[in-house]
């Protein structure tokens, strides 16, 4: 059976950065107003949840929730540019033609146009050949681990021989610049090359949880009504017990799937090397390790100089990491992240080629 782990990985990060200066100090005034009357949360439940609020109450007052600045796309530019950049980046650093690419997956969070395969774009782009099996997915924050492991079966069951998988985030198109969660976000896209490695290495496991009872939390509609009503589409809360309850979940969730991962494996967290964790806030990868007991595994933050680039978080860790050295062949990587609706993902690596 084909061993398949990643050969390349691109990244494409806009020009502009916007520090927190950017954001009127009558706005940010506002959010400390608010985060002085802050209610007093509910004692934490379990141990995970006390790692969750120590590291939340680290930020303690600061209005910008940890960032300092993020990327963000010009008005001309498009999703699309920025799929396609990083796309030919992950090709030359995977060192593979397009003609030799039998699959795309894309996940755009807020996709130049709807209704169609927005993919068959970067196809036609990148020149892929015809039998190129092209399609969009949604899983958000957790779409490149999902994407992952549907091209690990394709190619598994030999309808592929290398997949090209691409992500992006362009939120900066739809969210509410009053409130203090904008500032968390950041634009940018990552790509890789999923294809045949050597034995011993490449994808080990993965671990794939869904609680369909925390869909709706965080979402890109016309706000109280759908996104095909008449008002700007804005990214947004819904506030309520079921955000809350999602949060709530990060640290245990975070723990199962890398443990399930682990347990597919002859593999423990203390022989884990290096991890790449999702990044939409700065305590989201710091819990999440201490609390799968991946005291050993080295880590790279982005968050505080990118913001959440969505399902493009572990790819840009990865990417930094080989850029950095920490980052080597046959390294026990594990990653894990979660998106919205809730799946929570991990996947199991043995780095290299």
């Amino acid at each position: 059976m084909t061993n398949t782990g990643i050969l390349g990985i691109g990244v494409f990060l806009p020009d502009q950065v916007r520090r927190n200066d950017w954001w009127p100090e009558s706005v940010v005034a506002g959010w400390r107003e608010r985060l002085a009357q802050r209610p007093i949360p509910p004692e934490p439940e379990d141990q995970g949840e006390r790692l969750a609020w120590a590291a939340r109450m680290e930020v303690g007052d600061d209005p910008f929730g940890g960032c300092v600045e993020r990327r963000v796309m010009s008005p001309g530019m498009t999703a699309l540019d920025m799929e396609i950049a990083a796309a030919r980046q992950a090709l030359s650093k995977a060192a593979v033609a397009p003609d030799e690419i039998d699959m795309l997956l894309l996940q755009s969070s807020v996709p130049d146009q709807l209704t169609t395969n927005i993919a068959c774009s970067i196809h036609a782009a990148l020149g892929l050949p015809r039998r190129c099996f092209t399609l969009t997915v949604e899983a958000v924050c957790n779409g490149f681990q999902q994407q992952v492991s549907l091209a690990d079966a394709m190619i598994k069951s030999g309808q592929a021989r290398r997949a090209l998988l691409v992500q992006s985030c362009s939120l900066s198109r739809v969210l509410p610049y009053h409130e203090p969660y904008s500032t968390s976000f950041g634009d940018g896209a990552t790509a890789a090359v999923i294809g045949p490695v050597g034995e011993g290495r490449g994808l080990l496991a993965a671990e794939h949880q869904t609680d369909g009872t925390l869909d709706g939390t965080l979402i890109t509609t016309v706000p109280g009504s759908t996104w095909f009503d008449d008002g700007k589409l804005v990214y947004h809360h819904v506030v309520g017990k079921k955000s809350q309850r999602m949060l709530a979940s990060v640290p245990q969730m975070g723990r199962d799937t890398i443990h399930g991962a682990l347990a597919r494996t002859k593999y423990g967290p203390l022989d884990v090397d290096f991890y790449a964790g999702h990044q939409p806030n700065p305590w989201y990868l710091p819990v999440t390790r201490t609390f799968a007991g991946l005291d050993r595994a080295r880590h790279v933050e982005t968050f505080k100089w990118a913001g959440s680039l969505i399902a493009a978080n572990i790819p840009l860790a990865l990417s930094l990491a080989l850029d950095e050295g920490l980052l080597h062949d046959d390294d026990l990587v594990v990653t894990q992240s979660g998106g919205t609706g809730l799946s929570v993902s991990s996947l199991v690596f043995r780095w290299g080629r």
